[in-house]
């Protein structure tokens, strides 16, 4: 015998059943979308978030290097400044190729620089000493001060004066180099050795052979206003040592009747080397020729 079927007497229970229903594709999938875009709209917050913390860092790692490289920076640049001040500066005056320059330094002393030389001079010059150095050719008169000599430093020579006329040739390629001196004394110093020179003396130092000599030179003036050199019946030889040291030209002779012609000349610094030929040619009445900076009388 089958028992009977009971029902509940409850009508709450009754219509708590009844409410909860399966649902249908449609509503279960219209959930399923809403939590998705929770949970992605859960996760771009949580980037969001981190994105900001990124970039807070990032400033913050920018700034930092920002104020240490500045600090660095000025750190650099006041050591850079401490180091320069310890150094003399130096002043260095340029002669172009085809004129020569005209210097007054600070104690009236006279510069004659000759085309394509260089002359550095300190910035304290003639508050203690009187420095420069030269590298190419030049011409000094030099104002007298016994408490201060003043001294021309080149490759080779060292030449001291304390007020005289002379001309120093350094050249840059190193070949001879030599001091001439118009009036007064000086003192050439030459791998250790010191030489004396009296007026109208010159000195040329072989740098390849590493010997000097010391020649007689007579009636060459320099003219410290134009940078002339004037030679006033001069022997071929003296002609060929002023034009080596003056424009570092080679003077070569076929001709005995050249080598006793006497020349008396102006040589002015603008002169090429086929003025000078014709101007020999001239003096000697023989034919010259030229091959780069030689010059060959026959």
């Amino acid at each position: 015998m089958k028992a009977a079927k009971r029902t509940s007497s409850d009508p709450k229970a009754e219509k708590t059943t009844r409410e909860v229903t399966a649902l249908d594709s449609q509503a279960e999938l219209l959930l399923e979308q809403r939590l998705y875009k929770r949970v992605l709209n859960s996760y771009s917050n949580h980037l969001e978030k981190r994105k900001r913390r990124t970039r807070m860092w990032r400033s913050a790692a920018i700034w930092i290097g920002t104020v240490m490289l500045t600090g660095g920076g000025i750190w650099g640049t006041i050591s850079f400044h401490n180091k320069g001040a310890s150094e003399k500066p130096v002043v260095q005056v340029f002669s172009s190729m085809n004129s020569s320059k005209r210097i007054c330094l600070a104690d009236s002393t006279v510069v004659v620089l000759r085309p394509h030389s260089t002359l550095q001079i300190s910035a304290d010059y003639d508050r203690i000493e009187r420095n420069v150095m030269l590298e190419g050719n030049a011409f000094f008169e030099v104002k007298k001060d016994k408490e201060k000599p003043f001294i021309v430093h080149s490759k080779h020579l060292e030449t001291t004066v304390l007020g005289t006329r002379f001309s120093v040739n350094s050249p840059i390629d190193d070949g001879d180099h030599s001091v001439f001196l118009e009036e007064g004394k000086v003192r050439i110093q030459i791998d250790g050795e010191q030489h004396l020179l009296a007026p109208n003396e010159r000195i040329v130092y072989h740098a390849a052979i590493k010997k000097r000599e010391i020649t007689k030179l007579s009636d060459v003036n320099i003219d410290m206003q134009t940078g002339s050199l004037t030679l006033d019946g001069v022997d071929f030889a003296t002609l060929r040592l002023c034009l080596a040291d003056y424009y570092g030209i080679s003077l070569e002779s076929l001709s005995t009747k050249a080598s006793r012609v006497r020349y008396k000349v102006t040589l002015k610094p603008q002169m090429s080397v086929t003025d000078i030929a014709a101007l020999i040619s001239t003096i000697s009445a023989r034919r010259t020729t030229i091959n780069q900076q030689t010059i060959t009388v026959k």
